[in-house]
């Protein structure tokens, strides 16, 4: 929320939580410590949050109210929603974890007040405390870090910020957030402290000076003066031999230095040479499942394995793998888990390699360059299953193809048999007869529909050698139980693929599940199930014109790019497809003839779905074959029939099809789709402004002073309910009246300028003294084109 003079958050419940007498307290500290988090992660980025707001009792400004606070009026209203409501336990959990992030617990046995001023006479025996704790009860942070050349930024309540060495201004970290007596770093240019990292005092030392070795640290501190001698504890044994033997008792032969194992591969003695290893072994050897995609490093995890992270809810699923970014935390893991990575340590008069950790920073240095790792090979896509190249060759080994920039990385257990180079007029055949009795259940309206599924199934395999764009596919039934979803589902059971059980309700939220679909998982089926009502969306329109999607998240001030070479699926009873959606579509209808369909019986196939997936592999060799066919008979084409985008892919399809002998045209006029209320509304809107005004210029003010409102006296020569849009609502409630619309219709006519609609379209005809345009309505007969 913006209250008129700063940002205040707002959670939503998905249930009410009772406050009770004896739930006061922790919701109070609830509200309050989450604040604190805010508080210490604007902090991070250079902002100042006032915890002011975190007081249960406050009562909030509300969205549409005005701020007339010291005379002025500003409105409070909402800058960024999100559809999300949480559960009271989960708001607990995530900030529990928040908490542990900036400052994690310390040890029971550790924790000690942080001022030594405090502390009560106490007699320590040997052993009381050791050097480290002695150099934290000695020390404050505020001597610690200025006299390492920190300077104080500024302090809320009891929390300081600090601005690091060689920084004119600007917070670098904070101590004692969340009252421990930690410092928490924000800046990844203190090194060798880290970025995101909290230490306590003596892993402020160690990390310092002595490269995160704490023995070594302790040691510097003891021989100083610091903590107390460990108590001896053979001192008693030997006491009571003395007294039995009657003398002293000799020393013991000294130890065996004891035997340390390590698997000496990596030294990283030194952060720089660490991070010039890395440069040159990222992307082979035991690396080699690293790679470039755009300006990132990626890893595949596959469904199941480590590093595979769900992105959608209880009914959803995102395909047999992903690609997740790679971080210098889990990089670094992942080379100290797969390498013998050491350092050299003094031990005695010789120097001996001892098991270490491998250095964040090193990692860190090397993704911030990806485009400087010579073996980081291009990611351009992951198939699981074989496609033709380009060339029309069949990439069908697993591994990366560098002629693609493609990872084939088949799912465990699929065996696909051998295609042949040349299919026989038999082969081919038999591949049609089983895609054939697959989907022989299903009632398609026409051949032509029947067409259009089989094209969709292909062009799974055709991504490299017929790239994007493809339109968007609709799969759609006059009534619920026709089996629209399970005709979805086979193509991303034989294929793999993403399913939503909905669609997003508005673009900012379609926008982020696009950007996290094409980011991060590699199923070429994308399936949105069961979708109502009518469907228009610029987003989507968008994202089906397009090879590439690019866009910027909430928050983020970079650009997110990802390769878009989906197949986009939709289902739905009697679609209602707006917009400039209809051109950009493909359909599939299906119709049972029957009420009552989910009750039909007699199915040549019982459980489709086991079928399928047990005949997964024969199924994609019969693509395949069909496929292989056609390229090995020269790839015909049929005549081209249009120009725009996809043309190409159509023509190809059409080409595979007539070669295979299967009945249909993909993408025939007949299943296209009609023009739409979107564009019914837009004529009826022009043929209303050609009628009162004909061959006048006007401009969008003007327009709207001309609306009739529909009262009993007539106001205007335009009857409001012809705007377009939602633009009649609007103007209806506006305070301004239809005058409150004018920026939106204005946007309207720009975005439509020249879209014919019932035998009219609107024009620009110039611009105003005061620099607004003007219009003008032209109709078929008026030389318009």
């Amino acid at each position: 929320m913006h209250s008129g003079g700063g940002l205040y958050p707002i959670w939503l419940l998905d249930q009410p939580h009772q406050i009770t007498a004896e739930n006061l307290d922790a919701a109070k500290r609830l509200a309050k410590d989450w604040q604190r988090v805010i508080e210490h992660a604007a902090a991070s980025l250079g902002w100042r949050y006032g915890r002011g707001v975190g007081d249960l009792a406050r009562v909030l400004r509300i969205p549409g109210t005005v701020n007339r606070k010291e005379g002025l009026a500003r409105p409070c209203r909402i800058i960024s929603a999100q559809n999300v409501r949480y559960s009271y336990a989960q708001l607990v959990d995530a900030l529990d974890a928040a908490v542990a992030r900036i400052a994690p617990a310390p040890s029971p046995n550790n924790v000690r007040p942080s001022d030594p001023a405090t502390l009560p006479a106490v007699d320590r025996p040997a052993g009381a405390i050791s050097p480290l704790d002695d150099y934290a009860e000695r020390n404050s942070w505020a001597d610690i870090l200025t006299s390492d050349g920190w300077r104080e930024h500024y302090k809320q309540d009891d929390v300081t910020y600090w601005t690091r060495p060689g920084k004119a201004t600007g917070t670098s970290a904070s101590t004692n957030a969340m009252g421990t007596d930690r410092l928490h770093v924000f800046t990844t240019a203190a090194a060798p402290l880290e970025g995101g990292e909290s230490y306590s005092k003596g892993g402020w030392l160690a990390a310092r000076f002595f490269g995160g070795d704490h023995s070594a640290a302790a040691r510097d501190l003891a021989a100083k003066g610091y903590g107390t001698p460990l108590p001896d504890p053979g001192a008693e044994h030997r006491q009571a031999l003395t007294d039995i033997l009657g003398g002293p008792v000799p020393d013991p032969p000294p130890a065996a230095a004891p035997s340390r194992v390590c698997s000496a591969e990596i030294d990283v003695s030194n952060s720089a040479i660490a991070a010039d290893w890395l440069r040159d072994e990222a992307g082979r050897g035991k690396l080699s499942g690293l790679f470039r995609r755009l300006d990132t490093v990626v890893h595949t995890p596959l469904e199941g394995e480590d590093g595979y992270v769900p992105l959608g809810g209880e009914n959803d699923q995102d395909g047999p793998a992903q690609v997740r970014p790679v971080t210098d935390s889990t990089l670094a893991s992942r080379i100290t888990y797969t390498y013998g990575i050491f350092r050299w340590k003094k031990v005695g008069e010789s120097d001996e390699p001892m098991p270490a950790l491998f250095p964040r920073s090193a990692a860190r240095t090397a993704l911030d360059v990806p485009d400087m790792l010579p073996n980081l090979r291009p990611l351009r896509g992951v198939v699981h299953s074989p496609v033709f190249r380009p060339n029309g060759t069949l990439l069908e080994e697993p591994g990366y193809d560098a002629a693609t920039g493609l990872l084939h990385l088949p799912e465990p257990g699929l065996e696909i048999p051998r295609v042949a180079a040349e299919p026989t007029a038999a082969e081919v055949a038999d591949a049609v007869k089983l895609v054939d009795e697959m989907v022989a259940g299903f009632p398609f309206v026409s051949d032509h529909f029947k067409a259009n599924y089989l094209g969709y199934l292909l062009t799974p395999l055709l991504r490299a050698m017929c790239p994007p764009p493809y339109k968007l596919h609709a799969i759609e039934a006059h009534q619920p139980g026709s089996g629209k979803t399970l005709l979805a589902n086979l193509a991303r059971w034989i294929h793999g693929g993403v399913f939503r059980a909905e669609m997003p309700d508005d673009d900012t939220e379609l926008r982020k599940q696009i950007t996290s679909i094409l980011s991060v998982t590699t199923g070429p089926v994308i399936v949105v199930d069961n979708v109502s009502g009518a469907l228009k969306s610029s987003t989507l329109a968008g994202l089906l014109t397009s090879d590439q999607w690019d866009d910027r998240p909430l928050g983020s001030t970079g650009w997110t790019r990802a390769s878009n070479d989906r197949l986009w699926t939709i289902t739905g009873n009697n679609l209602s497809i707006g917009g400039d959606l209809p051109r950009r579509t493909i359909r599939t209808a299906i119709d049972p003839g029957r009420p009552n369909p989910e009750l039909r019986t007699g199915f040549a196939i019982s459980d489709l779905e086991s079928w399928v997936k047990e005949r997964r592999g024969e199924l994609l060799h019969a693509l395949l074959t069909i496929v292989r066919s056609w390229v090995a008979a020269g790839r015909p084409m049929r005549a081209e029939k249009s120009s725009d985008g996809y043309a190409r892919w159509v023509r190809t399809v059409n080409g595979i099809l007539a070669h295979a002998a299967i009945g249909g045209e993909f993408d025939h006029a007949s299943t296209q789709i009609e023009v739409g209320s979107d564009d019914d509304e837009w004529g009826v809107f022009l043929n209303a402004v050609h009628t009162a005004y004909q061959d006048e210029t006007w401009t969008a003010k003007g327009l709207l002073a001309d609306i009739d409102m529909g009262g009993l006296t007539p106001t205007g020569r335009i009857p409001i309910d012809a705007l377009p849009g939602d633009l009649a609502d609007k103007a209806a409630w506006h305070p301004n009246g239809p005058a409150g619309v004018s920026k939106s219709l204005g946007k309207w006519l720009s975005n439509r300028t020249g879209r014919w609609a019932g035998g009219f379209a609107v024009r620009q005809a110039g611009e105003t003294r005061d620099k607004a345009k003007t219009w003008q309505i032209v109709t078929s007969g008026t030389g318009g084109d």
